[in-house]
């Protein structure tokens, strides 16, 4: 299988809007302090170097929210300096409310699986599984089938037989989140039609599926661990930029 090149991770996936990613930034940026555009599309560019935004935009952006009273436009020496209102601080604190929690959520489960597939980073323990209004979120940033076939296949190498009831149990203890039931039945068989597992009932009453994992398997587990831990790296880290916009740290 040809490994993929990873597409960036966009802040639509957390529900942002582009222009709201950007007020987001400039409000944070000037929480910090008078500043100008050119200083604040430069650090944008920096923080934030797989995202393309204009600097036309932004100032046409900034415009927009000096008319909504988010910020103040002042000229002097030669630039136009920017300053937050009371009123901006007021937004910026409300947008925080809304969206840190959630981010902080999904962002504990991401460590969780960060921790498993690398073996370095912070440990969080599970105290709670990740809320159903934080799920849909999650799966927008994850593939959750890739979680799902990692931590399967996973398993399977260190045992002889898995079966997917024990897998969700898995997944809820170790990293607070979970898939349906309808979900790990319906990957199950597509993994055993694509030949990385191989089952087999458990007695006549066909209740219990034991599942062992095929040569196959093995080699498209070290495929799907690399791409995966790749993946969990690039959204944690860019998670912990979004956090940055709402914190301020």
């Amino acid at each position: 299988m040809k490994k993929k090149d990873l597409s960036p991770v966009r802040v639509e996936q957390l529900g942002f809007s582009q222009r709201e990613f950007l007020v987001l930034f400039i409000l944070r940026k000037l929480t910090e302090g008078t500043s100008y555009p050119k200083v604040i599309h430069k650090e944008l560019r920096e923080r934030f170097p797989e995202k393309v935004h204009s600097y036309d935009y932004l100032c046409k952006v900034a415009k927009q929210i000096e008319t909504e009273g988010l910020v103040v436009i002042t000229f002097g020496n030669r630039k136009n300096n920017l300053s937050i209102t009371t009123l901006g601080e007021t937004y910026l604190h409300e947008f925080e409310k809304r969206s840190k929690k959630q981010i902080q959520e999904v962002q504990a489960v991401i460590q969780r699986f960060v921790k498993e597939i690398t073996g370095s980073g912070e440990t969080i323990p599970v105290t709670h599984q990740l809320a159903e209004e934080h799920r849909p979120f999650f799966s927008k940033l994850v593939s959750v089938k890739d979680l799902v076939r990692y931590v399967t296949l996973k398993e399977a190498l260190s045992q002889k037989y898995v079966y997917m009831s024990e897998i969700r149990s898995l997944l809820q203890d170790t990293f607070g989140w979970e898939a349906s039931n309808g979900y790990l039945y319906e990957l199950a068989i597509e993994m055993e039609e694509k030949n990385l597992l191989e089952g087999r009932w458990d007695g006549d009453r066909r209740a219990k599926r034991l599942l062992s994992i095929t040569e196959e398997g093995r080699h498209h587990y070290k495929q799907i661990a690399d791409s995966t831990r790749e993946r969990l790296l690039q959204i944690k880290k860019f998670l912990h930029r979004i956090l940055y916009l709402l914190e301020g740290s």
